[in-house]
């Protein structure tokens, strides 16, 4: 209906002003929308000859080339544009794209790196330049990069966090754990690196400082399933059973589709002999998620121990 409608009233402009660079771009936006690509490029290339140093038409021209994964033409386009345009973070982030779609990661990375020197702070950009450098298999380099980044903005979250997510895939914990820090510090709503952060310590058999890093979290998110669910399991390998049971039942209530804590529980009853109450609980954690054949095994051990009870 609405697209219906768009099409009307843009044609209708047109016959009024059909000299209208602007109202042809908009019909060529439907077509692609709409994904009638032909009938966008061959609309274009009839106003293409006449404005072919318009900035905002050659970028919907290097975007028809890349849906016709005509990605080198495309990249040609895009360097046309280089050379007259201001917004040059926009089109060096365009040709990386088109690079990433190649699959050619060296000359992606660089567009990428370009680009954020044009805008320093682009999120977006920042991550697809470390998702370079992982492709790439050079994460050693993606932490120098990063590390020069944070030099010249020592406040972004974002690389603060992904500087700790590439110290966790080398296992230098300590310096992940720092870096999960500094993101705290520049966003404390930002909840991301309170888990890392926690992860680590419960993986260095930190479970008390874990559980204050999720209550830190919890604070910010109220919530979050996820946390009590961890914090139970911390709570249970410190042997504060009572505290464990408390948080997963907290879980569940905030997300009743928490598979995971439906299993603990199981596993809690199953330990304690209430064969009965763990087979409900497993049943629940399967009905959720299918795919884990640990929930299955339980559920077997539940059923032959109900079975040789009776």
């Amino acid at each position: 209906g609405k697209i219906e409608y768009a099409r009307k009233a843009i044609d209708l402009s047109l016959k009024q002003h059909p000299a209208s660079s602007t109202l042809v771009l908009l019909k060529i936006e439907l077509y692609i929308y709409e994904n009638k690509i032909n009938e966008a490029d061959e609309l274009l290339n009839s106003i293409l000859i006449n404005e072919n140093l318009n900035e905002e038409i050659c970028i919907v021209k290097a975007n028809i080339l890349s849906k016709k994964k005509l990605h080198y033409e495309a990249v040609e386009y895009l360097n046309k544009i280089l050379t007259m345009t201001e917004n040059k973070n926009e089109i060096y982030y365009l040709i990386g794209i088109e690079y990433l779609l190649l699959e050619n990661f060296i000359k992606a990375k660089s567009n990428f790196i370009n680009s954020l020197n044009h805008n320093s702070s682009d999120h977006g950009t920042l991550y697809n330049i470390i998702y370079c450098f992982e492709k790439l298999n050079k994460k050693p380099n993606s932490i120098s990069f990063l590390n020069n980044y944070l030099d010249k903005n020592p406040y972004c979250k974002i690389s603060w966090y992904n500087l700790g997510k590439q110290y966790v895939s080398l296992k230098k914990y300590e310096e992940a754990l720092n870096s999960f820090d500094y993101a705290i510090i520049s966003d404390e709503n930002f909840t991301s690196p309170y888990i890392d952060k926690a992860k680590i310590l419960e993986k260095l058999d930190k479970y008390e400082e874990a559980i204050i890093i999720y209550k830190r979290l919890l604070s910010v998110n109220k919530t979050s399933s996820y946390a009590m669910l961890e914090i139970g399991h911390c709570y249970e390998k410190i042997g504060i059973t009572s505290n464990a049971l408390a948080y997963y039942y907290k879980s569940v209530h905030y997300d009743p589709l928490m598979d995971k804590a439906w299993y603990r529980l199981a596993k809690y009853f199953l330990k304690n002999k209430n064969y009965k109450k763990a087979n409900d609980y497993i049943e629940k954690a399967i009905r959720i998620n299918q795919e884990k054949p640990k929930y299955w095994k339980l559920y077997l051990k539940c059923a032959s121990l109900i079975s040789a009870k009776n």
